[in-house]
């Protein structure tokens, strides 16, 4: 049964692919697909960020985490400035014993729990610049939205978080996103680090290669269950679909090199994102 649900998502984004030739404007896709990579840009979207994650917890079986990230910038050209709110609804089904970033301890329990975890909200001060090399700066802040006491992550509490993005090459882009995040649920003290690759595809408009998955420091953890350290790599192709609307979709599988207890030993990550006017 669970291997039936760990295949859904890959038939979809294989469903879509073989569609989506048809629906794509090809300079608009690959500027939407530009804006999608970039964390500073001036945007509107629904994104989101899942993973399915096997052989994980005391039972080692499969873990899903899927996150709804709503971003509304919000440009100040008057000010010389863009501020970008962004914020992180997770919805969890995780086996006992799972330890996730945004969970920290291993969960417990005797079976699956499925809910909410714990929000996040952030905030992005981003200042005009001449460069290709743009940097954002802003806090960011927990709340306690978790509908288990198994998916429970930070709770209230508060961190800082920057980003920078730049290119190497017009079709070699970069981003990276830094935040340590401190709460009042267990001492909760995680780093998270999100290194983000792009390889723009030549001749195929809104299709990329990337590297795009989260590292994490748990310092509430001894040594040996400190860092999670993800690797792989993911296909995302984005469609035009007029309007100023647009669909982006990818994935691909990620091995975790260095996990801690209880953390999945391999995962499937995908994303689906919706870009607004």
């Amino acid at each position: 049964m669970q291997s039936s649900n760990a295949c859904l998502p890959a038939y979809i984004l294989a469903s879509i692919v073989a569609l989506a030739p048809g629906l794509a404007n090809a300079d608009s896709a690959a500027e939407m697909a530009r804006k999608l990579q970039n964390p500073l840009a001036n945007i509107k979207a629904l994104m989101t960020d899942n993973a399915i994650g096997f052989d994980s917890g005391t039972t080692g079986d499969t873990s899903f985490a899927f996150q709804l990230q709503p971003v509304y910038a919000v440009d100040m050209p008057d000010r010389g400035f863009t501020l970008i709110p962004r914020a992180s609804i997770p919805i969890l089904g995780l086996e006992p014993g799972t330890d996730t970033p945004r969970t920290g301890q291993p969960t417990p329990g005797t079976g699956s729990t499925w809910g909410l975890g714990d929000s996040i909200v952030q905030a992005f001060y981003a200042p005009y610049t001449e460069s290709t090399l743009k940097w954002g700066i802003g806090p960011q802040v927990s709340i306690p939205t978790a509908t288990d006491s198994a998916l429970e992550g930070p709770g209230w509490g508060a961190g800082v978080a920057g980003v920078l993005t730049g290119e190497f090459t017009p079709e070699l882009t970069f981003a990276g996103l830094i935040a340590n995040h401190w709460g009042d649920n267990g001492n909760f003290n995680t780093m998270t680090i999100q290194p983000m690759l792009y390889y723009n595809m030549p001749g195929r408009p809104g299709e990329s290669l990337s590297y795009n998955a989260v590292i994490s420091a748990d310092w509430e953890a001894s040594s040996s269950n400190r860092w999670t350290v993800p690797l792989g790599l993911s296909y995302s192709k984005t469609i035009d679909l007029g309007g100023g609307h647009g669909l982006d979709f990818g994935g691909g599988p990620y091995y975790n090199v260095v996990r801690p207890d209880g953390a999945a030993r391999w995962q499937i990550r995908f994303s689906v994102s919706w870009l607004l006017p």
